[in-house]
């Protein structure tokens, strides 16, 4: 534990470190109401709306990035990796369909500014996505996404 919170003290900023820090301990205890109390508050301040189950481990939480925390929308049932850096204005939700599910991102994502990935697409570890990108499909090869990503294969 101690670990994960120095992790969390060294690689963000003070903002980040107020709303990783409310969730890595509303995620680690088993007394979750002063914490969601906390979320809420944070929401009001960061308009920023990030559930802890959205993370696949306790690792991938402590390894979070959010360089400028403010209006990032993370859906509960998504999942992310480790390593991952999200910008601001991110939204990472659903589409409306039959199943509620958002997207599964692997580990050492980068999510520029302003992009949105909806809908249950799978993206592989290593991916860049660029600023202002909307995701609508898997991204099945490392590297770089950006603009419109909807290829159906």
């Amino acid at each position: 534990m101690l670990k994960d919170l120095k992790s969390i003290l060294k690689i963000n900023t003070f903002h980040a470190r107020i709303v990783i820090m409310t969730l890595y301990f509303e995620k680690k205890f088993y007394v979750k109401f002063p914490f969601k109390l906390i979320r809420k508050l944070n929401q009001s301040i960061y308009h920023c709306e990030i559930h802890p189950d959205s993370f696949q481990d306790i690792n991938s939480l402590a390894s979070l990035r959010l360089p400028h925390p403010f209006l990032i929308i993370i859906h509960r049932s998504c999942r992310i990796g480790a390593n991952c850096t999200i910008f601001q204005g991110v939204t990472i939700g659903v589409i409306e369909s039959k199943e509620i599910k958002a997207a599964q991102l692997g580990k050492n994502i980068y999510i520029g500014c302003n992009s949105s990935i909806l809908g249950p697409v799978k993206i592989v570890d290593d991916v860049t996505i660029g600023a202002h990108t909307l995701v609508l499909s898997d991204v099945k090869k490392s590297g770089v996404v950006f603009g419109l990503h909807n290829l159906k294969e």
